[in-house]
């Protein structure tokens, strides 16, 4: 059996495709520890409080989804209900795990069963006790009703609470991003007496460092969070009270920034240098956070028959100027993007950068010597998201000999755009996730952005050895190998990795990095100076 304390991670939709949909609205406005075995400190050890202000103004961009378990979103909706009912687990500044909820794991050789070690003692906001067989209760839930989450425990065969710390889950075959899933919404404990009432996304109990203060608070526009000083770990948390404003408008939130009712907030990359040249504000820049990427989704020619020939996917990723991009579309916040694995995870191959080099004459004798030296016409759809880049994109298709027809589609429509089957290319969005997340979400033939369920004879034999992963990470060559060669067979054309640029007023502190895969209260601090 591998004992792991972690150091302070139907279609098959794993947290990259959950971060995506739940950031849509945001963007228009892990690394190789994946498994890390050996403690490097309790997050009591290494987020001690700092003296400072005692109080947080932050936005999000849109209104939470109900803190019901079974419908909570990852993204900034993580900002309120991470801060209510916290997790098994969160990630930490490399990538790594780091115990929460849960103090350590195991799993049995085979990878088919879990082993939680709950923390002692925790308990709910209401003050009753937080058991593992609450817990147990939570993930069931999950599993047996409805809902955006209930993909991540379709392999899920049993849970079982041995005592009150300890947890049994049980799958029906091995689950390689089950682990890092415990850092969202199935990572939670609810309590099962109160999680079935309709009134109990709106007014939730959790195990958590803060309790949503309802009489303040006002659904949709305002979510006011209050310290609990019972909390396991209260002193890691600098803020008594935390207020969560909604504000789409990416202007309005500079603004509120600059008068004084935001304290910390995501800017512009056109704004950026002014916050960075006030001495009101410090700023802190993330380089790959996210990433954008087109998804060549129809392999087999299904829809557009040119794209089932190989040299045509590979004509279309020669045919982007990603640094131009990063520069024109970025304002120089993000990298170019080479591959789909992100470069904090075990999966990135520093020999794959480069592999298709920006290169039109190249390009189009690719689709010459595919038999497409006149082209073709393709749809994509046109997301809340991608009217920024459609130009750049439609304009560097064009330049050889492709044309795109963008059609519109309602931010609620995107997922069953992609779905359908009548786009074969598909722009889209995904957050910074661990290897086996990614392959997960990227490859398999479940997976969300594989709609055409694509096989292949030479990548179908490492998804399977992926799949069969009881430890991610003793894997990372693995990953590496399936990322060469899905890069080999062009199945996307990744673009770039978009940054991030925090201004916190003085006093405050953003302290996320770009392996932490979405925005928590832990990502906000004091500054140390």
């Amino acid at each position: 059996m591998q004992h792991m304390t972690p150091r302070a991670p139907s279609t098959r939709m794993r947290a990259g495709a959950a971060v995506a949909i739940g950031a849509l609205v945001a963007l228009a406005g892990c690394s190789s520890n994946e498994g890390a075995a050996e403690p490097s400190g309790s997050s009591e050890e290494t987020t001690a409080a700092v003296a400072g202000p005692t109080t947080l103004q932050i936005s999000t961009n849109r209104a939470p989804s109900p803190f019901d378990p079974v419908q909570m979103q990852r993204g900034t909706d993580a900002l309120i209900w991470g801060s209510i009912y916290d997790t098994m687990f969160i990630i930490g500044p490399d990538g790594e795990l780091v115990p929460h909820l849960a103090e350590s794991y195991e799993y049995s050789d085979d990878g088919l069963q879990l082993t939680l070690h709950l923390r002692e003692g925790l308990t709910f906001s209401n003050g009753g006790p937080a058991t593992a067989e609450d817990y147990a209760a939570t993930l069931l839930y999950v599993r047996d009703n409805p809902g955006s989450n209930q993909t991540l425990t379709d392999r899920i065969e049993s849970v079982e609470a041995v005592d009150e710390t300890t947890v049994e889950i049980t799958f029906s075959q091995p689950d390689p991003g089950f682990l890092f899933d415990l850092t969202s919404s199935i990572g939670i404990i609810a309590d099962p007496e109160l999680m079935t009432e309709e009134s109990y996304g709106l007014e939730p109990i959790g195990a958590g460092p803060y309790v949503l203060d309802t009489d303040a608070s006002l659904a949709g526009t305002e979510y006011v969070l209050t310290k609990r000083d019972d909390y396991w770990n209260a002193d890691a948390y600098p803020f008594e009270e935390i207020t969560v404003s909604v504000i789409a408008d990416a202007t309005a939130i500079e603004n509120a920034l600059r008068a004084g009712e935001l304290d910390i907030a995501n800017v512009s990359s056109q704004v950026a240098p002014q916050f960075e040249a006030d001495a009101n504000f410090t700023l802190q820049s993330l380089q790959a956070s996210s990433s954008i990427f087109i998804d060549i989704a129809d392999r087999d020619g299904t829809v557009a028959p040119a794209l089932a020939d190989v040299r045509v996917r590979q004509a279309i990723n020669m045919a982007f100027d990603r640094e131009g991009m990063v520069t024109n579309l970025l304002g120089g916040t993000g990298i170019p993007a080479h591959q789909m694995f992100f470069p904090s995870t075990s999966g990135y191959d520093p020999e794959l950068e480069g592999y298709y080099p920006y290169d039109l004459e190249g390009a189009k004798a690719l689709m010459e010597e595919a038999g497409y030296g006149d082209g073709f016409t393709i749809d994509m759809p046109s997301l809340v998201y991608t009217t920024t880049f459609e130009p750049a994109v439609t304009q560097a298709l064009a330049d050889i000999g492709i044309t795109v027809n963008w059609t519109s589609v309602p931010p609620q429509d995107t997922v069953s755009a992609l779905l359908s089957g009548e786009y074969p290319v598909v722009m889209w969005f995904a957050s910074t996730l661990p290897s086996p997340n990614e392959v997960d979400d990227y490859y398999g033939t479940t997976a969300l952005l594989n709609p055409f369920r694509t096989t292949d004879p030479e990548l179908d034999p490492l998804l399977a050895e992926a799949d069969a992963v009881a430890d991610a990470s003793t894997a990372g060559d693995l990953y590496q190998e399936i990322n060469r060669t899905a890069t080999e067979l062009a199945w996307y054309a990744p673009l770039f990795f978009t940054g991030q640029q925090f201004a916190s007023r003085t006093g405050y502190e953003y302290i996320g990095t770009e392996s932490q895969q979405s925005v928590r209260i832990e990502s906000y601090g004091v500054s140390a100076g």
